[in-house]
């Protein structure tokens, strides 16, 4: 075996083991928490929103139907999972097309999802992202 080969042998276990004193010191039990999995998960907020209804036209998601449940959104893009809440119920949806919303709304509810809800064009709704 040549000496170069020997030396890249050398710097290779000398890596493994570097790399093994590092797990072993970084997963030493302390005060803190050492993980995200070990701490919990917080709870997205709710904002606040007027919305419209409409059904999603130009810009509707592959594979979604006209009356499919769920938010037209300006800039979110197809499938962001949301939780939509208004007159005491609430529903999780995801976004089922992008496009231009009516001036002064957040984003449109299909005509389905508002019917679940009981909410109609101008109402305020709270909205976050499903956790």
């Amino acid at each position: 075996m040549s000496a170069a080969a020997l030396q890249r042998q050398a710097a290779l276990a000398g890596a493994a083991l570097l790399a093994i004193l590092l797990v072993v010191v970084l997963d030493r039990p302390g005060d803190e928490p050492s993980s995200a999995a070990a701490r919990p998960a917080a709870q997205p907020e709710w904002e606040s929103a007027v919305v419209w209804v409409t059904p999603p036209e130009s810009g509707a998601c592959p594979q979604v139907g006209q009356d499919a449940p769920g938010v037209v959104h300006p800039v979110l893009p197809c499938g962001v999972k949301l939780v939509v809440a208004a007159h005491g119920g609430e529903v999780r949806t995801e976004v089922v097309a992008t496009g231009p919303v009516a001036t002064g709304r957040t984003f449109a509810l299909t005509p389905p999802l508002a019917d679940q809800l009981g909410v109609e064009d101008g109402d305020r709704i709270r909205w976050r992202f499903a956790g």
